[in-house]
């Protein structure tokens, strides 16, 4: 009897279930640290109080026994006094004690489900390697074939639009449900305060690279100085700028000249997208390996003190993808939302998995042309654009995430700074790069933007990760939904087989 081959979306979903149990049966121990010290290695768990010293000196005192709030008090420190001045003295329950001098090192103790994330990494460093690449190919040659500057400027006014519009939607959509539901008032004041605790050096990392925007600034940056130096930088915003400046004027110059370098780059975006199916073979062990190492990293337990909040952001996510989408295919299109889904299925996973929109470029427009019929010009211009300044979801997350924050601190927001967070947060999705946890950083933005401290990033920093890899998901089906709609407008959607 011959065994059924199981198709790359079902191997996909099949390893991200088996990744998520393998994570939380192999996950990492919370209350157990690694110390290196002057004696060497050593695990120690389970302690009630942790004192950390230089000398007979006490830095710091720490009264619980989780192992993150240790070991990044210790980084903390690492950064004032140099390696092995810093020593330790545990305390155990039992009254005992154990010293540990010239310590070099404290951090969780590696479980089994962390070991195999390098393979995942790669992974994801596969998909950012073709992704550069493929953005100036895709979008040099999809500009040259829009014939000329006013298809150009027609097209792209017609996809800005709907990238404008849809963000929009999105951001008012969170701040209805954060208003309605109001996570912030369901955390306690001990939560907060342990949460403030343990990620205030993170926050402060973040809120240090001082970010902020300015209109004018913004605009003239995207002009690149230097092509190549965007290039080196992943500079997306500036690569997408010059590579649609090249390809209009390729249009301008006479044919025999500017076919050979216009077959150039769409041999180099032809070869980009194989690289792209045979990467894609290894997508379900690194989405094992991922999802893996995610769930024992984080566990579901800092989930119960941040539930209320988590969950309003992922009924906002789940409500855009599964309604405003749909609703603008229907309305615009002629695609049956059954079919758009189900051919994107492998573009979820894989958005998911890598929490990154760059990283998922590749996938999607893959998808987009040989499963949806997207032609390559339209797909070619519209997706790199999309995955650079339409971040629907990061946009949606930083509209809950800020009135969360503000309701904490028993922040009342009236309508004039609920107003400036939608055009605030416009402006930051447009500026985001496709990275993970960059959205974290533009979130700095929105909130400086209507008076909430900043420091309250520390308190969603916790489970930003889990809810990273959820609103990739909108950021690119948004993507993809644009490209259906302006191919359909222009003429350029053709019927093809999902299955295929």
């Amino acid at each position: 009897m011959k065994i059924p081959k199981i198709k790359l979306h079902n191997q996909i979903v099949i390893a991200l279930i088996l990744g998520v149990i393998f994570g939380a049966l192999f996950s990492v121990n919370q209350k157990k640290v690694e110390i290196i010290s002057a004696a060497g290695s050593e695990d120690v768990e389970s302690w009630s109080e942790f004192k950390f010293l230089k000398g007979d000196s006490v830095l710091s005192v720490i009264n619980t026994s989780e192992q993150i709030v240790v070991s990044k008090k210790f980084k903390v420190l690492s950064k004032t006094f140099n390696s092995g001045q810093i020593s330790a003295e545990v305390v155990f329950p039992d009254g005992s004690k154990k010293r540990f001098d010239g310590i070099t090192y404290i951090d969780k103790v590696k479980s089994l489900g962390l070991m195999f994330k390098p393979i995942g990494d790669i992974f994801i460093r596969l998909l950012n390697m073709i992704a550069v690449p493929l953005v100036i190919a895709s979008l040099l040659v999809g500009a040259a074939s829009l014939t000329d500057l006013k298809h150009v400027a027609k097209v792209g006014g017609k996809i800005m639009t709907y990238y404008m519009l849809t963000t929009a939607i999105t951001i008012t959509v969170g701040l209805v449900l954060a208003n309605v539901i109001q996570p912030g008032e369901y955390m306690p004041a001990e939560t907060r305060d342990r949460l403030l605790s343990t990620f205030q050096d993170d926050a402060s990392s973040k809120i240090e690279q001082n970010v902020s925007i300015d209109i004018i600034s913004f605009l003239v940056n995207i002009v690149p100085k230097n092509p190549f130096n965007a290039i080196a930088n992943g500079d997306f915003l500036s690569i997408v700028f010059y590579a649609i400046i090249t390809g209009v004027f390729l249009t301008t110059i006479p044919k025999e000249k500017s076919k050979t370098i216009i077959n150039f780059f769409e041999g180099l975006s032809e070869a980009m997208i194989n690289m792209v199916e045979k990467v894609m073979l290894l997508a379900p062990i690194a989405v094992f390996t991922l999802i893996a190492a995610t769930v024992a990293e984080f566990g579901f337990n800092v989930l119960q003190s941040l539930i209320t909040y988590a969950l309003t952001v992922l009924l906002g996510l789940f409500l855009i993808t599964a309604f405003l989408y749909p609703s603008f295919l229907k309305i615009f299109t002629k695609m049956k939302i059954r079919d758009f889904f189900k051919a994107h299925r492998q573009t979820m996973a894989v958005a998911f998995s890598t929490s990154s929109s760059a990283a998922t470029l590749p996938v999607n427009l893959d998808v987009c042309e040989k499963k949806l019929g997207v032609s390559n010009k339209i797909a070619s211009f519209v997706l790199p654009l999309g995955a650079t300044v339409n971040m629907d979801g990061t946009a949606l997350y930083q509209a809950v995430a800020a009135v969360f924050i503000a309701q904490v601190y028993g922040f009342d927001l009236n309508i004039t700074q609920q107003l400036t967070i939608i055009l605030t947060a416009l402006l930051a999705s447009v500026g985001t790069a496709p990275v993970p946890g960059v959205g974290l950083i533009m979130l700095i933005v929105v909130l400086k933007s209507v008076g909430i401290p900043e420091e309250g990033i520390a308190l969603i920093i916790g489970v930003d990760r889990l809810l990273d890899m959820c609103r990739t998901i909108p950021n690119v089906i948004s993507d993809a939904t644009g490209a259906v709609i302006i191919a359909q407008s222009e003429g350029e959607l053709k019927k093809v087989n999902v299955d295929d």
